[in-house]
């Protein structure tokens, strides 16, 4: 038998076992239907995710944004309201997409960095206008072709303050905007707030609330399934960042294309 008979035996046997694990682990619920699972089997890279390919870039500020209604706080001092101890008061875990399809509602499911007694985040006064910050996530398939292209926006509301002290966040959510996944393959993208990543970065007397989302990811196919995470950083003083993920950034790219151009300048 020839090297190149051998290796389309190897494939066939390759594709053959996939297919029958799957099966045999699954068979109450198939995401993936026949044909799906026929597609990658004639064309196995078409459905083998690149992982290096993955890639969270910020867009830019969301624009538009409804503006909360600004309640003023209660007078005096609640005993039960320690403003130093900062606690969220909404969702820890919920889903953004769930295959291939945006799932969250952004009126119901949020979370929040607000002070230890206060029951709603509307006992709370001087309330910014929300934010947002766009990102776009895509990952390609092993010929380099683009499966995943999907944007979303992370939104909060910074500012609020409990009898004229201390700076908390609320509101603090993802919004989906687009999903674009190629067929055969399933998206997912959930959010987790750990209550140890709720704190307080300011002083005992004036607290500034932080809290930092995680951001979970599956994509997946019939041959091969990828996840990951990626991490932000906010605070009730407005401050935003991005701590890990595959970000990548505007001006990184605008770095790479400015030493393209000289590169070729030189060798003209």
């Amino acid at each position: 038998m020839s090297m190149l008979r051998r290796k389309a035996a190897l494939a066939a046997l390759l594709m053959v076992a996939v297919t029958a694990a799957y099966t045999q682990n699954k068979p109450e619920a198939k995401p993936f239907t026949d044909l799906m699972i026929q597609a990658a089997q004639n064309d196995p890279k078409t459905y083998t995710i690149d992982e290096d390919s993955i890639r969270i870039q910020n867009l830019g500020p969301a624009i538009d944004l409804p503006k909360p209604k600004n309640p003023v706080s209660p007078d005096g001092n609640d005993p039960f309201v320690i403003i130093d101890q900062i606690i969220n008061l909404g969702q820890k875990i919920w889903a953004i997409v769930e295959a291939n399809k945006p799932v969250v509602n952004i009126q119901t499911q949020y979370g929040t960095a607000t002070p230890q007694g206060a029951t709603h985040w509307s006992q709370l006064a001087g309330w910014r206008p929300p934010e947002g910050t766009i990102y776009g996530f895509t990952a390609k398939n092993a010929y380099g072709g683009k499966v995943v292209d999907v944007k979303y926006q992370v939104l909060r509301t910074c500012g609020g303050n409990y009898n004229g002290k201390g700076k908390y966040l609320t509101a603090v959510t993802i919004q989906p905007l687009t999903v674009d996944v190629l067929w055969g393959y399933k998206f997912n993208l959930s959010v987790e707030i750990p209550d140890s990543s709720v704190v307080n970065v300011g002083t005992t007397q004036d607290p500034v609330a932080a809290m930092q989302p995680v951001v979970k990811w599956t994509i997946a196919t019939v041959i091969k399934s990828s996840d990951g995470r990626s991490a932000y950083y906010l605070q009730g003083d407005g401050l935003f960042k991005e701590l890990s993920g595959p970000f990548a950034h505007n001006y990184q790219d605008g770095v790479a294309k400015a030493i393209n151009n000289a590169v070729k300048y030189n060798f003209q």
